[in-house]
C-alpha cells in the first residue's frame, strides 16, 4: 500500500509540473523589458507598462475564468490626456479578441457562482484539493508576489482608474479580462489611444509568449 500511495504521488507531482505556466514578455525594438517581466514602451511622451498580474484572478476560478494585467501610464506629454477601458483589447495567436470585462461585471460573474464560495467575508475555496489547483497557475518568472487569494473589494479597488492623467503624473491598477491564457501560445495586448477615428494600427503592441 505504502509503494502504490507513493507511486502516486510521484504521478501527480510530475502532472503538476508539467502544467506549470510562464508568461514572457517578447521584446523588440521600441520595448523595455523590466525586471518583473513586465514590458514599457513610450510614444509622444506617453509611457506604458503592461505586465500579467495573474493568469487567475483567484478565488474567482469558475467556469468563466478571469485573467488580469497590471497597467501603470505616465502621462510626460504636459497636457491631460485619457485613456479609457476600451482603449484595451487581447488578441491571442489565434485572432481571437477580448474586451476587458469591468469590475462590476466581475461581482455578477461571482454572485452567479456563489454557491461555489465560502460567503463573506471568509472566501475561499470549500475544497483544499481547489485551492491547490489553483497555485498552479501562479507560476511566473518575476519578482512580484502574485496574488493567490483576492477579497471582492480587491476587484474595485486595483481596478486601473478611468480619470484623466495629469501632466507629470501616473495612474496605475488592474485590467481585467475573461479569457484562459494557460491555453494559449502567445498573445498581444494592445492600446488604442481615443481619437475621432478608431485607427486599425494600435498606437501599442505588448506582445507575450506562453511557456509551459
Amino acid at each position: 500500500m505504502t509503494r502504490t500511495l507513493l507511486t502516486a504521488l510521484c504521478l501527480l507531482l510530475t502532472v503538476i509540473a508539467g502544467c506549470s505556466v510562464h508568461v514572457m514578455p517578447r521584446g523588440g525594438a521600441g520595448y523595455t523589458v523590466t525586471a518583473d517581466n513586465s514590458l514599457t514602451a513610450e510614444k509622444a511622451g506617453l509611457a506604458l507598462t503592461v505586465g500579467v498580474q495573474d493568469l487567475e484572478v483567484a478565488p474567482y476560478r469558475m467556469v468563466d475564468n478571469i485573467t488580469s494585467f497590471r497597467v501603470v501610464i505616465d502621462n510626460r506629454t504636459g497636457r491631460e490626456i485619457s485613456v479609457p477601458l476600451d482603449s484595451f483589447v487581447l488578441i491571442d495567436d489565434q485572432g481571437h479578441q477580448y474586451r476587458p470585462i469591468r469590475p462590476e461585471k466581475i461581482q455578477e460573474i461571482v454572485k452567479k457562482d456563489a454557491n461555489y464560495l465560502i460567503p463573506y467575508p471568509y472566501v475561499g475555496y470549500y475544497y483544499l484539493e481547489d485551492r491547490e489547483k489553483s497555485a498552479q497557475y501562479d507560476t511566473f518568472q518575476s519578482n512580484l508576489p502574485y496574488y493567490t487569494q483576492n477579497y471582492p473589494q480587491d476587484i474595485f479597488t486595483q481596478a486601473l482608474p478611468e480619470e484623466p492623467v495629469l501632466p507629470e503624473a501616473k495612474i496605475a491598477g488592474l485590467v481585467y479580462f475573461v479569457v484562459d491564457l494557460t491555453g494559449k501560445k502567445s498573445f498581444e495586448l494592445r492600446v488604442y489611444l481615443p481619437d475621432e477615428e478608431r485607427r486599425s494600427e494600435p498606437d501599442f503592441r505588448f506582445p507575450f509568449v506562453v511557456e509551459k
